[in-house]
């Protein structure tokens, strides 16, 4: 058999294992049945569906919001909070989310998959769902947080909500005034409407500032976290020879009849 370069696919001169042909590789098995095995370039090409759509999920929404804001464009229907089971997030980034809640079972079950067919230990997948462990923990801390803050706040501001309330009405200032000198006590204990922030926080349910303080905790573990796992997927399972056999590297690999003639 001719293993010289463009033997296997001529538009792809770099594969020198036919078991990396790309005409060979089932998508749904590949990504969806932890069952079976897949070889060296399928798992790079599932591997870069799953990373490149998350990439672009996030980036390409964010930055016409980011466009649509500068141009004067009333962005506050993208960014308004929507649930997504136990999580809040913006309506523009509800794609990316959903996407990457399948994509870590996906990742999970490619990576079954090639270290499986590599002669790895298969329970070295569990670190892709690693950033999603630490960012629901994180998530659970922070909406503990979030609604303890919550408490605290209405404990101690009353007339905050009430100045709260007004703003999002749209009363006269001077109406707001008289609500602040009918309660001095109260309204000697925060900053009320001066600060539009606590304003905004003051209008929030107990939910919605619990979910918002949860989310702010999750998602920078969650992205270091994944920054981890992608090092150790690139690094060292996409290297992983076929089979087990040959040397450790990027790029398809030489076959077994190959790697014998040379030994």
């Amino acid at each position: 058999m001719d293993y010289t370069a463009g033997a296997i696919d001529p538009s792809r001169p770099w594969i020198r294992d036919a078991r990396d042909d790309p005409r060979e590789m089932n998508w749904w098995q590949t990504l969806f049945n932890p069952f079976g095995k897949t070889y060296k370039l399928h798992f790079t090409r599932a591997w870069t569906f799953m990373f490149m759509g998350r990439v672009l999920l996030y980036v390409v929404p964010s930055f016409i919001a980011m466009i649509a804001g500068i141009a004067g464009v009333n962005t506050q229907g993208m960014n308004a909070p929507v649930s997504l089971v136990l999580f809040s997030v913006p309506a523009l980034l509800l794609p990316f989310a959903v996407f990457t809640l399948v994509t870590d079972y996906t990742s999970f079950v490619v990576h079954v998959r090639r270290l499986t067919e590599a002669g790895r230990s298969a329970f070295m997948a569990v670190i892709v769902l690693v950033p999603m462990l630490l960012g629901l923990i994180a998530y659970a801390l922070g909406t503990q947080g979030g609604a303890a803050q919550y408490r605290q706040m209405h404990t101690l501001a009353n007339t905050e909500a009430v100045e709260a309330k007004t703003e999002k009405d749209g009363e006269e200032e001077g109406a707001e005034t008289a609500s602040k000198d009918s309660q001095p006590a109260a309204s000697g204990t925060g900053g009320g409407a001066r600060n539009p922030r606590m304003a905004q926080m003051m209008a929030m349910s107990e939910r919605e500032l619990a979910m918002q303080a949860g989310m702010g905790m999750a998602f920078p573990i969650w992205w270091l976290a994944s920054f981890g796992a992608m090092l150790w997927s690139l690094l060292y399972v996409a290297r992983l020879p076929n089979g087990g056999e040959g040397k450790f590297r990027t790029g398809s690999h030489m076959t077994p009849e190959e790697i014998s003639r040379e030994a």
